[in-house]
């Protein structure tokens, strides 16, 4: 083989190896390539997944009524929710947690949980002169704080203390009564001078006695089983049309003798025209208990007024139920709605405290509301506005 040969050959081995080391660099360059769009990838989706997994911690974060904050191991705020920036304002970023919240109790408490490495803990604080549950909990470099509002919660506790010392003494009362009137019923002759036994008269009048006192034992009860059905959703309210004068004589028919025993007399002035959507049975309940507490205030020889108007609104129908009693203390105007309240005008007479919430409570579901006012002086006596909607 020639010169010329060899060097054909050559520069044709040379070409191929070029041409090999083309490709293979190409192949290397496309899988390079090929890596960092994968790379790249993978970090916009662990990005995108960081971001919905953000998202999704602040919508729950801020979905939560409670005060939730987190703060890093120099208690330096990292995260505040919604409801922390509605009790302690816009939370700057990196801003201490003293500083933000004016409290050093909680940053006490956050900080001895840093420094015992208790991964949770609990007590009670006192921030903007309300009671909190605080709950904090420490991960890695972070502590987080959880506010529970406890007004509420200790409210209830109080409401239910007073309740039991309400119920204690009002059931003490008529089972005393019942006690000593069984009991002189049942003397023999020769223990009294005049023995009740022996004369009819007496004898039913003592009867009538404990009938009454028992009556007000079943409405205690009544009352508690009532507010426990519709607190719990278990009292079902059928609405139909039905004349606002066919309700009220129910419960003004029900106390018309025990309003004759005190003197007072019940006025109703219910045009025929007014007509609402109620439950029967239902409403009725509602004003019987307003109507009772009418009843029960007013003195002898007062009035007791049931009256009813169209609602400026032209959708509801109010009855006002008045009375010349001595009227509700402006501070328990707004409270007398209240589960077991009992104000200091209502302290002297039986009672649990339950029959206005439980009115309250009935006219809500009614799609209407109870409020309650005094009369405009000279006149004595408060207002109960019962507003329903028009049948």
């Amino acid at each position: 083989m020639d010169l010329t040969a060899w060097v054909l050959v050559l520069a044709a081995a040379a070409l191929c190896l070029a041409t090999w080391e083309w490709r293979a660099e190409r192949r290397q360059r496309q899988a390079a390539e090929e890596l960092a769009r994968r790379r790249e990838a993978e970090v916009r989706r662990v990005s995108e997944d960081k971001d919905r997994l953000g998202l999704r911690y602040d919508l729950l974060a801020d979905s939560s009524a409670d005060v939730l904050l987190v703060a890093d191991r120099d208690l330096r705020l990292t995260h505040a929710n919604a409801a922390a920036e509605a009790l302690f304002g816009p939370w700057p970023p990196g801003a201490s947690l003293i500083r933000y919240t004016q409290s050093q109790a909680l940053e006490l408490q956050a900080q001895q949980a840093l420094d015992s490495g208790e991964l949770e803990s609990e007590r009670l604080l006192n921030l903007r002169d309300r009671p909190y549950r605080c709950r904090v909990r420490v991960q890695g470099d972070f502590v987080g704080l959880a506010l529970t509002d406890a007004a509420e919660v200790q409210r209830l506790t109080r409401a239910r203390q007073d309740m039991v010392a309400n119920l204690s003494h009002e059931l003490r009362t008529p089972l005393t009564s019942i006690g000593l009137l069984a009991q002189t019923l049942v003397a023999r002759p020769g223990d009294r001078a005049s023995h009740p036994g022996g004369d009819a008269a007496a004898a039913g009048e003592l009867a009538h006695k404990i009938l009454a006192e028992v009556d007000t034992l079943n409405q205690m009860s009544q009352e508690m089983l009532d507010l426990a059905a519709i607190e719990s959703g278990r009292q079902v309210i059928r609405l139909v049309a039905v004349p606002l004068q066919d309700i009220v004589a129910v419960p003004v028919e029900r106390l018309r003798q025990q309003a004759a025993r005190q003197d007072v007399n019940l006025r109703v002035e219910i045009p025929p025209a007014s007509s609402i959507l109620a439950d029967r049975d239902q409403a009725a309940r509602a004003i019987l208990n307003v109507l009772h507490n009418a009843v029960k205030f007013t003195p002898p020889g007062g009035s007791v007024s049931l009256t009813a108007a169209a609602d400026p609104d032209g959708e509801h129908v109010v009855l006002q139920v008045s009375d010349e009693g001595p009227g509700i203390a402006p501070a328990d105007l707004g409270r007398i709605f209240e589960r077991f309240f009992r104000g200091d005008q209502a302290r002297g007479t039986p009672g649990t405290g339950l029959g206005l919430a439980i009115t309250r409570h009935i006219l809500q579901a009614h799609g209407g509301d109870a409020w309650a006012e005094n009369r405009i002086p000279p006149a004595n006596g408060a207002v109960i506005h019962l507003r329903f909607l028009t049948g």
